[in-house]
């Protein structure tokens, strides 16, 4: 076998080597969740158990994995005589220098220290400096410089800012500006160097100037995404305000309070600790809608809703049940303190002024308060409360009464 055959032999053999990496880094971005087997403990060695770092690390090693691409054919070429041998060895020593660094650094958790955990602005700077570098030592292979370039702006679109891609590409033109000048200056009897190098910076700068249109389009879709996710989020807290609650009171609605109940229920089974359900009816409220109209009867339920609201304590619930009907949730409550808190509520109403329309108007209201009883549905506590009420209407009304008791 000939030396150059072993030669080819060998690169690719790195080839196939660079190859299967890449392939196995894309079936760990491709199967994140899987966690078991060795292939994912050598994912979390290598990249990371904490899914953030873990995708940093993964976008860091497959964009270094493609400028290994770039070294393998640097080298290549010097080991053919092509380019100069030391200056190619030297870059590479760099590079991976740089690579390494980089690596240890997300690794460790040291970028989480930086306002950019990613640290894609030095990634994206450290490829631009490497790869011009590689484009003044590259002879023939220079485009590959710039073909590996654009996948490094490719890559960053989606994780820099505008201003950081405007700042690389700056940084960019200043360094093939520069590696284009040297190249000239070694090359300068070569035939149409000049108008070569004129055409690749030319390609470069169109390279550049569509990556920071993509970022700042790209930005401004995130921004319109933002917007349209916080607008969605108020849409949807708004549309959960109007299920849950009633529309003229801003109170719980029965179905809410429904499920409030059950809730409760199950927690108290659990714990053992009393509970109280009140049902309340305003005194004569068919009379203020005849002689005064339904206008003033919502006001006189809006204010009463304030006024229950106001009253209670802070884990007691109050719904509206229907028409002038409400219904009141004590937890850990026995009937006595229940009856007490509502007799506090229910000579504050009277003395409350509850409609604009009508400054003199005065409403009472009836209550009935009883204890839910273990293991009992939650319907024959609600009747029971309400068989109370009908006993406080039937007394004289303006009053509240205890039911403790089955009926």
């Amino acid at each position: 076998m000939t030396a150059e055959a072993v030669t080819i032999g060998t690169w690719g053999v790195l080839l196939i080597v660079l190859a299967m990496v890449l392939a196995f880094l894309m079936s760990l971005r491709a199967h994140p969740e899987d966690r078991r087997g060795p292939r994912a403990g050598l994912a979390n060695l290598l990249l990371s158990s904490e899914p953030l770092q873990r995708a940093r690390i993964w976008r860091f090693l497959f964009m270094a994995s493609n400028h290994a691409f770039g070294l393998l054919a640097l080298n290549y070429g010097a080991q053919h005589g092509v380019l100069d041998a030391q200056a190619c060895q030297v870059l590479t020593v760099v590079a991976v220098g740089v690579i390494g660094a980089i690596y240890l650094a997300l690794r460790s958790g040291w970028n989480r220290r930086f306002a950019d955990p990613a640290l894609m602005a030095l990634q994206l700077w450290a490829s631009i400096v490497l790869l011009g570098w590689g484009y003044l030592i590259g002879g023939p292979g220079r485009p590959v410089a710039l073909i590996l370039l654009f996948v490094s702006l490719m890559f960053a679109l989606l994780t820099v800012t505008f201003r950081q891609m405007t700042q690389a590409s700056a940084l960019a033109v200043l360094v093939f500006g520069a590696a284009a000048l040297g190249v000239v200056g070694q090359e300068h009897d070569q035939p149409l160097v000049v108008e070569l190098q004129v055409l690749y910076f030319c390609v470069l700068l169109i390279i550049l100037s569509s990556a920071c249109v993509l970022v700042r389009q790209l930005a401004l879709l995130r921004e319109r995404a933002a917007h349209a996710r916080h607008d969605l989020a108020e849409a949807m807290a708004k549309l959960h305000g109007q299920v849950i609650r009633d529309e003229l009171t801003g109170l719980f609605n029965r179905r809410h309070m429904h499920k409030l109940l059950r809730i409760e229920q199950n927690r108290a089974d659990r714990s053992g600790l009393p509970w109280c359900v009140a049902m309340i009816d305003l005194d004569l409220f068919k009379r203020v809608n005849d002689e005064h109209g339904h206008p003033v009867g919502d006001e006189v339920l809006h204010s009463t809703a304030q006024v229950l609201s106001g009253g209670l304590r802070g884990a007691d619930q109050v719904a509206r049940w229907g028409g002038e009907e409400f219904l009141v949730m004590f937890p850990e409550t026995d009937s006595e303190d229940a009856c007490q808190v509502l007799e506090r509520i229910g000579q504050a109403l009277a003395r409350t002024q509850v409609s604009p329309t009508v400054p003199d108007l005065r409403v009472t209201f009836s209550a009935g308060v009883t204890r839910h009883l273990a293991d009992e549905p939650l319907a024959h506590t609600i009747d029971r409360a309400d068989h109370a009420l009908y006993r406080a209407k039937a007394s004289g009304r303006n009053r509240t009464e205890c039911l403790s008791g089955p009926v």
